[in-house]
């Protein structure tokens, strides 16, 4: 009764978990952190050392402007002004102050003309500015994305006195992630059973194999960390076997898995992934056991991966033991 609660248990909380993945929002990628933040966290260093160079051109900037990219949502420019204009101001060498006044609109009348302006009109509003502020020039930043979402920021800073460009540079981040995915794969499944036979009656140990076909749902909590919920199906794979188990290995895997990216290279295009989680593997021969799972994977252009699973037995069968189970597989990520 106790082994029943217990993967009662482990099974309420498999699938939970993969129910988890399989309803989350299809359109929005589920982040741990927003992604477009996450970028322009990891821009930051490159920006500062951009801005810092800048010195040598020009000593002290106010930031006239911070303009954002049509497809950059209203909540991540709130976000990204303020921290860029924190990060920015906190730099001892190179004085940057903000200009609130070139963000204004303005209304001039002139006879029986009414003018409004926004931002730095013309030479003269912008040397009175920058002699208020006391600044030598402005900054204006523009950030934006290009093709599969990456993030870059553009820089150019121009002299107050003339409104010459003395300097300008593009900073540009690394493309995010896919937020989401599923992932197929087709592999082969190895079991070492030791079972007594029942024509020669000695105990005998097979490579019984079987073949797997799943699929899983990825949905990515941070740059380097996911959570995949999902199952596979087993098909006995020994017709070729001279001295095999007298029962099929036909059944079902259910289980979650937590993913780390190790390392990636060639611009992400190769990952090197660990894996951990739990499952229950559905086959009657092993009386339905729980496992352990770990796990290597790599992944090629985030699509095409490579596998290697090892499936840690809890239970098993009293007429057959099997302590572990090792899965190879190949795999495509949609």
């Amino acid at each position: 009764m106790i082994n029943f609660t217990r993967k009662l248990l482990l099974v309420s909380l498999i699938i939970a978990l993969s129910w988890t993945t399989a309803f989350a929002e299809e359109e929005e990628p589920v982040f741990w952190k927003d992604r477009q933040i996450s970028q322009l966290e990891q821009l930051t260093p490159s920006l500062l050392e951009s801005v810092k160079s800048m010195q040598n051109k020009i000593s002290s900037v106010a930031i006239s402007s911070i303009s954002f990219g049509d497809s950059l949502p209203s909540s991540f420019r709130k976000v990204a002004t303020a921290r860029l204009q924190q990060t920015l101001t906190s730099l001892i060498k190179l004085k940057v102050s903000v200009c609130e006044s070139c963000s204004q609109i303005r209304t001039d009348i002139s006879g029986s003309f009414l003018k409004i302006s926004r931002g730095i009109a013309d030479d003269n509003y912008r040397r009175e500015i920058a002699k208020e502020l006391n600044v030598k020039g402005f900054l204006d930043i523009a950030v934006f994305t290009s093709e599969g979402e990456q993030l870059s920021i553009s820089l150019n800073a121009y002299e107050a006195k003339g409104g010459e460009i003395v300097y300008s540079k593009i900073v540009t981040g690394t493309p995010p992630k896919s937020g989401t995915y599923i992932h197929a794969f087709y592999g082969k499944m190895t079991v070492p059973i030791t079972f007594t036979s029942t024509s020669s009656g000695s105990v005998t140990t097979v490579e019984h194999q079987a073949r797997v076909l799943g699929a899983e749902k990825m949905v990515r909590l941070t740059d380097d960390w996911s959570f995949t919920g999902g199952g596979a199906m087993l098909s006995d794979d020994n017709s070729n076997l001279t001295d095999k188990y007298e029962k099929s290995i036909t059944g079902f895997l259910i289980d979650g898995t937590i993913i780390y990216d190790v390392f990636n290279f060639g611009g992400d295009q190769v990952a090197f992934s660990l894996i951990a989680g739990l499952g229950m593997m559905t086959v009657s021969p092993f009386n339905n056991p729980s496992y352990l799972k770990t796990g290597l994977s790599l992944s090629v252009a985030e699509q095409l991966t490579l596998n290697y699973h090892y499936l840690l037995m809890l239970t098993t069968d009293e007429s057959a033991t099997a302590s572990g189970a090792s899965i190879i597989s190949i795999g495509w990520k949609f």
